[in-house]
């Protein structure tokens, strides 16, 4: 066999080593699949507890190993299930847009009109609830310490409003 023919034959060689070698992209799915910023980081076993405020309602839950607890009693279980669906929300959500402005006042964050904090182990992540967006499809929020301006998915108010509401029917 002539050179040329054996340099050509390694390269075509090395060229299939290669290919072969080499894996498809990954397609994320489920949680990974979403894109955009994420508000809260962290796993749902890390979670020790939400506050919320909203419109001028509070409530301070806990979770222990038996449950959810509002004010250190426990809850009903349509309010645990309610905190426990909110709790996946919040840990599976992210930000439809993020932008940065210098006038907050317009998006209703200088007297927010309430807070969903999440509290871990070892850290408090806030967000500040400001205004609607004009087609009321979302809000604007803004994580406390960061410059940024989010839209969020009106459904994490809805579920909000869902713990509100199941913890006034169990009373």
């Amino acid at each position: 066999m002539p050179p040329r023919t054996l340099a050509l034959a390694a390269v075509a060689a090395l060229g299939l080593g290669l290919v072969l070698s080499v894996r498809a992209p990954i397609t994320p799915r489920g949680r990974d699949a979403a894109r955009g910023h994420r508000l809260f980081n962290g796993e749902r076993r890390g979670v020790r507890g939400i506050e919320l405020e909203l419109d001028g309602r509070h409530l301070a839950s806990t979770r222990a190993a038996d449950g959810w607890n509002v004010d250190g009693r426990p809850v009903a279980p349509q309010t645990a299930e309610a905190l426990g669906d909110l709790l996946d929300t919040l840990l599976a959500l992210r930000a439809v847009d993020v932008f940065r402005t210098s006038d907050v006042a317009a998006f209703g964050l200088t007297q927010p009109r309430g807070t969903i904090t999440v509290v871990t182990g070892w850290s408090r992540r806030r967000l500040l609830v400001g205004g609607l967006n004009a087609a009321g499809s979302a809000f604007y929020a803004r994580r406390e310490g960061d410059p940024r301006v989010l839209q969020v998915g009106t459904l994490v108010l809805s579920e909000v409003e869902r713990v509100f509401y199941t913890l006034q029917v169990a009373r």
